[in-house]
């Protein structure tokens, strides 16, 4: 491909981009409420696992190797796993499975744009993401005595680069598990259960909490760990962060090349509404 090929290409989908957020955010100010009803569901989470971290080192002084404040970086790190994800990617693939269920893709793909990015990014909750996510983080930013963690500048540069690959091979798991919508009309049930593996073992358990087994099955087969495990030890200094880097640089890539051939298996055999 020429250099000036590849710019257009770049080009192009940042126009993309640019257009489908200028779209989410007039759809996301029109509602009011929701954005107050969202930002103290999540102020109240927030709350209530500061309090439990609390608690719980309230009768020790490490678990699996982290100090409490240790812990609350990680659960700072959770929470950006969390917001990233649902309002980039999550909320894309509930809107696939729709317009597979409605027909609407009819529409989308003979739109002259590349569809699978298109549907991937036309819902970018960038506003609500900032209304839900900004204070109940902020709360978990002034819990932290930053001094008192040691987070040299190698391991903090390894550790951003893991947690955008950790996104990235999120986002093709939940693709994954939509993409049968295509063959049984139906796959919100199986995105939701992705969704509460990512939640349960990938937000809520270090990775030295896991056994060896664990730590590859949930870092490669079902890549859950990544983006908020992987990326917290590799800060922290408490695994070797190059390996980490790695191993999820690799994820990550393979990821996406599974991810385009899938697409392609389940668009060939989409049958149209129109049809």
């Amino acid at each position: 491909m020429k250099l000036s090929e590849y710019r257009k290409k770049i080009h192009h989908r940042l126009e993309i981009i640019k257009a489908n957020f200028k779209f989410a955010f007039h759809k996301e100010v029109a509602y009011a409420g929701n954005n107050w009803a969202g930002l103290i569901s999540t102020t109240c989470y927030t709350l209530s696992m500061l309090l439990f971290v609390h608690i719980i080192y309230g009768n020790t002084k490490q678990i699996v190797g982290y100090s409490q404040n240790e812990m609350l970086f990680y659960l700072f790190m959770a929470q950006l796993t969390y917001y990233f994800n649902w309002y980039i990617s999550a909320l894309n693939i509930y809107d696939l499975i729709t317009d597979v269920n409605k027909g609407n893709l009819d529409m989308i793909l003979v739109k002259p744009v590349p569809s699978l990015f298109y549907l991937t990014t036309r819902n970018i909750g960038g506003f609500k993401m900032f209304v839900d996510g900004f204070p109940p983080t902020l709360a978990i930013i002034f819990s932290i005595n930053w001094s008192a963690l040691y987070i040299s500048s190698a391991n903090l540069i390894y550790g951003i680069c893991i947690f955008i690959f950790g996104l990235v091979a999120l986002n093709v798991f939940q693709l994954l598990a939509a993409l049968p919508v295509f063959w049984w009309g139906e796959s919100e049930s199986i995105v939701d259960l992705a969704g509460f593996i990512g939640a349960g073992s990938g937000t809520m358990i270090p990775l030295e909490g896991y056994s060896r087994p664990l730590q590859f099955i949930l870092g490669t087969i079902i890549p859950v760990l990544i983006a908020t495990a992987f990326s917290t030890s590799a800060i922290l200094g408490k695994s070797n962060a190059p390996l980490l880097f790695f191993w999820s640089f690799a994820i990550a890539a393979l990821a996406i090349l599974l991810r385009n051939v899938a697409w392609k298996i389940a668009i060939r055999n989409y049958t149209s509404a129109s049809s």
